[in-house]
């Protein structure tokens, strides 16, 4: 085999591939048949009719795009052929031979396009030892694969509780942690932030947290004494002045973490740089 003709060759099963359909069937029902014979398909007990003499089948089609037909004869016939007639045009459809079961003469089906709007067709077949069965072909759709859930742009893991802090009318809340809790939380899909904080001013030992990322202390950070008469906090006497930190850069998730290390109350906020 030469390579051009193997190429030409994988390219012919890729397409066969992406066009293929896989389908379902359903029963249809004939609307004047004739006799009737059982037949097992599968696990299943299926009835299969012949129409009445000179006389053809007929099916409601309304909404099917695709029928599968089925067929079995008493007798081993020379040129077995159904008819179908779709939009008053015949259609014959030569059968071929697949194997004796169950004391009947079993044919490999056929499969026929309806097309659209069609409410009705005949299916005729002039062989009187001709049984059959006809399925709508159900087109199965695949499965939406399932979204991964988006995760939230910040997730609050652990804190010493809420506290509202104002400046000239305009209130925001603060996450506080202190020597006993720290203030836990992770930032997701690659958002980076800053963090803006204060101490509770007590005595005259400075106020000191570390900053740690992914449990891995970054940076300490300490205060110093000056307060400040802009900001005021609930049930706060003696506010320190800010600290504006730059967080460090998330290239995905990161679990940040703001740790007490001297014996103050603090409060942050974290907000997201806008992207």
């Amino acid at each position: 085999m030469t390579k051009r003709l193997y190429v030409v060759l994988l390219f012919c099963l890729m397409a066969f591939g992406s066009y293929a359909q896989e389908y379902r069937t359903r029963i249809m029902e004939f609307e004047n048949p004739g006799s009737r014979r059982i037949h097992n398909v599968g696990d299943a007990k299926h009835w299969y009719y012949r129409s009445k003499p000179e006389k053809s089948m007929t099916l409601k089609t309304e909404g099917v795009k695709r029928i599968q037909v089925r067929s079995f004869s008493l007798e081993r016939l020379k040129k077995p052929q159904i008819i179908l007639v779709i939009d008053k045009k015949r259609q014959s459809f030569d059968l071929t031979y697949k194997e004796f079961d169950e004391g009947y003469h079993v044919y490999e089906y056929f499969e026929a396009d309806i097309p659209e709007g069609t409410k009705s067709i005949e299916v005729l077949c002039y062989q009187r030892s001709m049984y059959m069965r006809v399925y709508e072909m159900q087109e199965v759709l695949p499965k939406a694969k399932p979204k991964t859930p988006r995760l939230p742009n910040r997730q609050i893991l652990a804190h010493a509780g809420m506290i509202d802090m104002t400046h000239n009318s305009t209130t925001s809340e603060y996450y506080a942690f202190n020597p006993t809790q720290a203030f836990r939380f992770k930032h997701n899909n690659g958002r980076n932030a800053i963090v803006y904080v204060r101490a509770r001013l007590t005595d005259r030992t400075l106020p000191v947290f570390g900053l740690y990322q992914d449990g891995e202390l970054i940076e300490m950070i300490e205060f110093s004494l000056a307060r400040t008469n802009k900001y005021t906090a609930q049930g706060v006497k003696y506010l320190s002045t800010g600290k504006k930190l730059d967080l460090p850069e998330n290239s995905g998730s990161s679990e940040f973490e703001l740790r007490a290390l001297s014996d103050h109350l603090f409060m942050a906020r974290p907000v997201f740089i806008s992207e």
